[in-house]
């Protein structure tokens, strides 16, 4: 099997991620697979080392949440395999990856090496002070709501997983205000005032708002949900039936799927990538797909 790098933050999942490693090493050594761990020191640690372990281990499994898989993204090579042993609050992307409950079930398929080919996003935000970002992403791109949502979570340490999004949520409906923006992606535009605008590779973001329930990892297409001219009432009354996907039965939602879409606007933007906030004041955002170049370890 091939020689495996793992890259774990310690501080996901409130800390409780270092009572892996020892699963970890025993479940690979027990395999006979050679491999090394290595834990993260600070933002952006784990970019930095995959890009630096690349070419010596053609496997990296990031062991964190929906932040440190987007990480490690941003540093491997193209050549690299992508695994994922889920330890965050959402855990958005390993859903999508259909991986089993349990650390020794998911070590058992990280050591298996099966591998599939999905498609990878890639976001150009460009901000009010007119600094440029480019990240890859795996899972979703949230701009509005769900990236003031994700902003707030960041704040919650002492809740975890689905309970920690929805009460970012209920705070942020109550003070955030739509912006102005204009979208386009294939032959459709929309201006106005945007309460959200979550484009979707993986069906779920923050930890299981299924935002665009029918996005598909290898279609070589991103999804995208619109909600557009939206009160606070209207916001409440929608909220509970995007927890499962239902929320296209409302007029004001539109769904739409492209390769490409652009967003301009005439106000700040708060924009998240895979659940990581880029900055409140965005201005002008380029979003692009390369279709089955990530390949991941699945079941």
């Amino acid at each position: 099997m091939l020689p495996t790098f793992f890259i774990v933050n310690p501080h996901s999942g409130n800390g409780n991620v270092a009572r892996t490693i020892p699963l970890i090493r025993q479940h690979f050594e027990e395999a006979a697979v050679p491999f090394e761990i290595y834990l993260t020191k600070k933002a952006n640690d784990a970019t930095a080392v995959a890009r630096e372990m690349s070419d010596k281990f053609p496997v990296l499994v990031a062991v964190g949440g929906d932040g440190t898989i987007n990480e490690l993204v941003n540093g491997m090579g193209p050549s690299n395999i992508l695994g994922v042993l889920p330890t965050g609050s959402g855990n958005d992307f390993s859903k999508m990856l259909q991986l089993p409950h349990g650390t020794n079930r998911i070590l058992q398929v990280i050591a298996k090496q099966k591998t599939k080919l999905i498609d990878l996003g890639h976001i150009t935000a460009i901000n009010s002070r007119l600094e440029k970002i480019e990240k890859y992403f795996v899972n979703s791109v949230g701009i509005g709501l769900d990236a003031k949502v994700a902003y707030e979570a960041r704040k919650l340490q002492m809740l975890r997983g689905l309970a920690k999004y929805v009460v970012s949520a209920m705070k942020s409906i109550f003070s955030y205000r739509p912006a102005i923006a204009h979208v386009s992606f294939g032959l459709r535009e929309s201006h106005g005032k945007h309460l959200l605008i979550a484009i979707g590779n993986g069906k779920s973001a923050g930890g299981g708002f299924y935002l665009t329930p029918d996005a598909i990892l290898d279609d070589g297409l991103l999804d995208i949900c619109l909600a557009k001219d939206i009160s606070v009432l209207e916001t409440l009354k929608i909220f509970p039936f995007v927890l499962k996907g239902k929320h296209g039965r409302f007029d004001k939602i539109e769904f739409g799927r492209s390769a490409k879409f652009n967003v301009k606007g005439d106000d700040d933007l708060p924009v998240h990538v895979d659940g990581e906030v880029v900055g409140l004041d965005n201005r002008e955002i380029a979003i692009d797909l390369k279709p089955r170049s990530l390949r991941v370890i699945v079941p």
